[in-house]
């Protein structure tokens, strides 16, 4: 398949695809587009070893697209409990594979910022490994935006 006479909107179904086959997956990760990237960040079927190096990206967009991976490895997803996007910390706080440890640590830095973002407090109260007692300190800090 030549990657290169194809248009962006071709290769993202190509990224996204649960089937296309692992080489085209590591040829679509060196693309240039920050939207193939990004879905093949969100594509369960990306190596780790290509998460792993997206999580490194420049795009923030493509981050937070890995944060969300159900197959982003722990190590990354406790790295990024204080990253200073905003868009990074709901990934993580929404990604099925955050332990109660993880969302605790994303909670715990959430209240300490001055502006906490209310998408990530969403997220977290949504995310039902929060512990109980977290939930309900986010229901007494931010009752008005859950």
């Amino acid at each position: 398949m030549d990657l290169k006479n194809m248009t962006n909107n071709e290769k993202m179904d190509l990224a996204e695809n649960l089937d296309t086959p692992l080489d085209l997956l590591r040829d679509l990760a060196k693309d240039a587009s920050w939207g193939v990237k990004e879905a093949l960040a969100e594509n369960p079927s990306t190596p780790l070893d290509i998460l792993r190096e997206m999580a490194t990206d420049v795009s923030y967009q493509v981050r937070a697209c890995v944060a969300t991976n159900p197959n982003t490895p722990v190590d990354i997803l406790l790295e990024w409990t204080k990253d200073p996007n905003y868009w990074i910390r709901r990934g993580v706080a929404e990604n099925p594979k955050s332990s109660s440890n993880i969302l605790v640590r994303v909670f715990e830095y959430e209240k300490s910022l001055k502006k906490p973002s209310v998408e990530v407090i969403w997220k977290l109260y949504k995310n039902p490994k929060l512990p109980l007692f977290a939930k309900r300190v986010l229901e007494t800090l931010f009752g008005d935006w859950l």
